[in-house]
């Protein structure tokens, strides 16, 4: 049995214990009787926002065992590493050129990319629990993770889902950039060539030191060497000379978002 499959055993289970319907259970957390029952039935991913208000209402641990036992179950090898820094990392710089970086994207937005990779089903499901759960660093009440994502403009031009499903991401992408903790830059299409276009990478600050992630089409790769996370730093102010300010960043978005309407 996964992770996902025992966490969503149990709240069942411990709805049943204490008595509860679907609808009483769902009054209490505020979530519908009907959202309740898809994620008993394993329809839907239960994601941090409904386990961490179950926690509360009810005293559980269920996010602590979502962080321990679920988050990087669905991820491939190669990346579960950096998913370990990413979770203790103080900030997170990040470049994607394709399409929105998975600690900014929203769940229609995921599933439509999972469904063309021809990811479907309970296993679609998972993957989605577990790339929004990471987002979870983000949001914490702790020492939130610092966010500085750059985006290429063709991200927002790139049709994933339908227009619906661009029109919300691109609105969350750019509240998200309103936050004291995150900061969205673009790359404009008019720039032409420059360093960013070999591919996307990722730099989590853990400790006081680096460490990269490069993404490859068969794989990704955990970059550790002090020297080569320096020519990732290189790389990443090379890609942030090209970028529009904050500001103009979030303008774009937003107009953007207005054209998916």
């Amino acid at each position: 049995m996964s992770g996902s499959e025992y966490l969503i055993s149990e709240l069942r289970r411990v709805r049943e214990s204490m008595g509860l319907t679907q609808e009483s259970w769902g009054e209490r957390v505020h979530f519908s009787a009907k959202h309740v029952g898809s994620i008993e039935r394993g329809e839907r991913p239960a994601l941090p926002n409904y386990l961490g208000m179950v926690d509360k209402v009810f005293g559980t641990g269920f996010m602590k065992f979502y962080r321990e036992f679920v988050i990087g179950e669905n991820d491939p090898v190669w990346f579960r590493e950096f998913v370990d820094y990413e979770a203790r990392a103080s900030m997170i710089r990040l470049f994607q050129p394709l399409v929105v970086p998975g600690l900014l994207q929203t769940e229609a937005y995921a599933r439509a990319l999972l469904t063309s990779y021809d990811v479907v089903g309970p296993a679609q499901d998972s993957a989605i629990a577990t790339r929004l759960g990471r987002q979870e660093i983000l949001n914490r009440e702790s020492e939130p993770c610092r966010l500085v994502a750059v985006l290429d403009e063709n991200v927002l031009h790139r049709e994933v889902g339908d227009a619906e499903v661009m029109r919300e991401q691109l609105t969350v992408l750019a509240v998200a950039s309103t936050r004291p903790n995150a900061i969205v830059h673009v790359v404009p299409t008019t720039t032409g060539a420059y360093p960013g276009l070999d591919g996307p990478f990722a730099i989590a600050t853990v400790e006081a030191r680096g460490v990269g992630y490069v993404e490859g089409r068969l794989g990704g790769k955990v970059v550790e060497s002090p020297d080569d996370v320096a020519e990732l730093d290189r790389d990443w102010e090379s890609i942030r000379a090209h970028t529009l300010s904050s500001g103009q960043s979030r303008e774009l978005i937003m107009r953007m978002a207005e054209k998916w309407t």
